[in-house]
């Protein structure tokens, strides 16, 4: 037979605990995907949709998440009215700050991780670009023009090498 905390540690990982991590890799996944397309405009724009889009998809999954939790701790003390002692039932009824808090900092984390995410491949994406630029704008293989001078001779055509 269970006990109230056995059943609240392991409805922390429930049937819908895997959205809010599969959200997240999900976003940084089309974030990276979105670096590689060439128009600055577009990709900018497809990158600001991707995080706010993926930031608000994993607060609604945390939510839900969050919900399933509570629902399952609830249900079981429904259930066994017997086996709840003072403090299970405090802890059923004093914990609503989880459920509304808990969305909103897991959804800004998410937000969080997106806007890391976008920053370091925007930073790769400028050192990529500018070492291409640096290679190619590289002199040294190039042959250097060799120097014009000017003859005293008047019957010497003008600047030529000599």
């Amino acid at each position: 037979m269970e006990t109230f905390d056995q059943i609240w540690e392991s409805s922390r990982s429930n049937s819908l605990s895997w959205m809010y991590p599969a959200a997240v890799w999900c976003g940084a996944g089309i974030l990276i995907a979105l670096s590689v397309i060439k128009n600055c405009w577009l990709r900018r724009v497809g990158k600001l949709a991707a995080i706010f889009g993926f930031a608000i998809l994993a607060t609604e999954f945390s939510a839900q998440d969050i919900l399933e939790k509570w629902r399952l701790r609830r249900e079981w003390a429904d259930l066994h009215p017997a086996q709840m002692t003072e403090d299970g039932l405090q802890a059923l009824t004093v914990d609503g700050a989880n459920l509304t808090l808990g969305p909103l900092i897991y959804g800004f984390q998410a937000f969080l991780v997106f806007v890391g995410v976008a920053v370091v491949l925007s930073v790769l994406r400028a050192l990529v670009k500018s070492r291409r630029n640096d290679t190619m704008a590289d002199t040294k293989d190039q042959p250097t023009h060799p120097e014009t001078q000017t003859s005293d001779n008047p019957h010497h055509p003008p600047n030529i090498v000599t």
